[in-house]
């Protein structure tokens, strides 16, 4: 009986243990349900966190990219306003869209580098570059404000520092040119000064130290702290005249950080400020920079002295650069000698451009992302087709150490040129390399500025009569009657030439070539005053470069009609070219006979077969037998003409003028 009630107390026992047991094992299951539960949605969230800070870096990427093209293209055409227009009051409203349309560039590029350190995805990538070519676009990027506000740049640069180092380089720049740019915006009278020195920091690295210093408004010490923080203005009410975000010094700071360096501030509030940083980088080379400050001041004091040594209006150059900057440092340079000047942004750009056209000099950067100089110039020697394959390329570079010649005559450049860039330099190059028969010396033809019209043989009626614009041709010339009258010679003759280049472009359905080519037209037109077709060539670059083909065909008739009507007319007016005055007077002239209708036509219907068959030694054959003929004025035009089309191989356009006469 005992027995029994003991085997009851254990099975109770047992049974409450077990049951224990269970009531754990469901807590535990329901505790491990919920934390799986748990796991889940902070699995979620995170994923929604991700997508949401995806679709903002991509909204943001985006965003850029599209505020980026329309400005790009506002910028663009404003800057052909800039290159064109010579009124004082339109070309200062297109200073001032220039400078707001880089400012609004500036704030966001501050705001989508903001974003990318905020997720992470910004890195840092080394890269070998050449010092004095980085402080060459920096300087370069801060010219305009600083002009502008009539503030003094001062350069305090150490001429031992290793001219060729390792770093991230794109960064770097961004850092000393945004703490430049505050610099020149907080400052109102005074000075901005870059210093640049540098410590061994090992064997092959040194410590490259940059301080950016100003005399502007300066930050209170309370605040100095607050200076590095997002969104942050200081002093708004001695700063609200400034545009900005406030992100600018904040992605200055993070980047300086990144790069493993620390950004400090010593500020005296009303008196300036000195914003410095180090930041190690590798030696590449250890040859010293040199005294750049002095080259610099070389460079700035010729080209405020600077005046053009010749006019090249028919002289076409294409400048390459990765650096707007130095773009528009070299066609503001340019401008006075009147040069169809083209631009190209990097090397893939270059060979788009010289597949379409034919330049008569290349003016090429050294240093540029994905395809450098070098690179680029290999690439248009061996391109196939394109009408530049041989022309002159001339290296710009802030490489002027000893060798850099032999460097680059050995890579295949003609010549090269050192940054900063000598306005009296770069003319003496060009001098060097374009054709003699484009180019017009300016102290030639002073002395025929002040002449009258009858000195030279131009009339101006008779020229308002044909449709030039003389008075604004002269204008372009800068006076001389002489000059004046060689570029009319050149324009009518190159008129055939780019007629058949435009047709070309319109067979191939190709707008972007074309709108190149009536660029150009538009230029030469301008240059000469035949303002009208100036006009015309303008309304279809903008069709072209809107890709509107249609509009452009239908426009283009009337383009070939009022070329070939100004240029007939330019040929009663000019008469005789100096090169058949010469071949005249080499030999007796010879006896003509008189003019028979039926042999003039069996002579032509020749031409013609001649011309059809690609046989040009034929063609010509049959043009020195027209010539013996005795010819009216209309007959002898036709075929100047002719032969004209004929010299530049232009068949199908002399069968055209030939078909006409018969």
């Amino acid at each position: 009986m005992g027995e029994d009630k003991n085997q009851d107390k254990n099975r109770d026992k047992k049974n409450g243990f077990t049951s224990k047991l269970e009531k754990q094992a469901v807590s535990l299951l329901l505790a491990k349900e919920q934390l799986e539960k748990k796991n889940i949605e902070l699995e979620t969230a995170m994923t929604e966190a991700r997508k949401a800070t995806h679709a903002r870096d991509l909204f943001l990427a985006n965003m850029s990219h599209e505020i980026r093209t329309p400005i790009n293209t506002i910028l663009g055409l404003n800057e052909l306003i800039l290159r064109e227009s010579q009124e004082e009051n339109i070309r200062e409203y297109a200073l001032d869209i220039k400078q707001a349309g880089s400012i609004l560039l500036s704030l966001i590029s501050d705001i989508l580098d903001f974003s990318q350190i905020q997720s992470g995805k910004m890195e840092i990538l080394d890269g070998i570059y050449d010092i004095s070519s980085m402080l060459n676009d920096l300087i370069n990027s801060i010219t305009v404000p600083i002009r502008k506000k009539k503030l003094q740049l001062a350069l305090d640069i150490a001429p031992d520092v290793p001219y060729k180092l390792s770093g991230d380089e794109i960064h770097l720049r961004q850092i000393i040119g945004n703490l430049l740019s505050n610099a020149a915006k907080y400052t109102k009278v005074g000075t901005v000064t870059l210093h640049l020195t540098w410590k061994q920091h090992s064997e092959d690295e040194i410590l490259l130290e940059v301080a950016i210093e100003d005399t502007g408004i300066g930050i209170k010490e309370k605040d100095i702290e607050k200076i590095f923080g997002t969104f942050n203005r200081l002093d708004m009410e001695a700063s609200r005249t400034e545009e900005g975000t406030g992100l600018g010094l904040a992605v200055t700071n993070r980047l300086v950080e990144m790069m493993g360096g620390k950004l400090t501030v010593k500020s005296e509030y009303g008196k300036g400020s000195v914003f410095s940083f180090a930041v190690v980088q590798k030696v590449i080379d250890k040859a010293p920079l040199g005294d750049f400050k002095k080259q610099y001041d070389k460079s700035l004091k010729n080209s405020i002295s600077y005046k053009e040594k010749f006019i090249a209006p028919l002289g076409k150059i294409l400048v390459v650069d990765d650096n707007a900057m130095n773009l528009a440092v070299a066609q503001d340079l340019l401008r006075k000698t009147k040069l169809q000047i083209d631009v190209a942004a990097s090397g893939e750009e270059c060979l788009e451009l010289i597949k379409r056209k034919e330049y008569h000099l290349i003016c090429m950067d050294h240093m540029m992302p994905i395809m450098d100089g070098v690179q680029t110039l290999h690439a248009i020697r061996e391109l196939e087709g394109n009408p530049s394959k041989d022309v002159p390329i001339i290296a710009l570079t802030a490489n002027a150490v000893i060798g850099a010649r032999d460097f680059y005559l050995q890579a295949g450049f003609q010549d090269y040129l050192t940054k900063p860039i000598e306005p009296e330099k770069l003319e003496d190059m060009l001098l060097k390399y374009l054709p003699k028969e484009l180019v017009y010396m300016t102290e030639d033809t002073n002395e025929e500025v002040t002449e009258g019209f009858e000195t030279v043989g131009l009339d101006e009626e008779r020229l308002t009569d044909i449709g030039i614009n003389a008075e604004h041709g002269l204008k372009y010339m800068g006076g001389s009657k002489v000059l004046y009258e060689k570029v009319l010679r050149d324009f009518h003759d190159m008129l055939l030439e780019k007629e058949e280049q435009l047709k070309n472009m319109l067979e191939k359905g190709d707008t972007s070539g074309y709108a190149i080519i009536v660029h150009a037209l538009k230029g030469n037109a301008r240059n000469i005053g035949a303002d009208e077709l100036a006009e015309l060539s303008f309304e279809l670059e903008k069709k072209s470069k809107a890709g509107r083909l249609e509009e452009v065909e239908v426009q283009s008739p009337i383009l070939f009609g009022m070329m070939r009507t100004l240029g007939e007319n330019l040929e009663l007016y000019l008469g005789p070219t100096v090169l058949e005055e010469n071949e005249a007077g080499e030999t007796e002239p010879e006896e003509k006979i008189p003019f028979s209708e039926a042999g003039w036509k069996e002579l032509l219907l020749n031409l013609h077969n001649k011309l059809d068959d690609f046989d040009g030694e034929g063609a010509a054959e049959c043009m020195k037998e027209l010539k013996k003929y005795q010819l009216t004025e209309e007959k002898e035009k036709f075929l100047r003409m002719c032969e004209k089309a004929v010299n530049d191989f232009a068949y199908d356009v002399a069968m055209d003028i030939v078909t006409s006469a018969l």
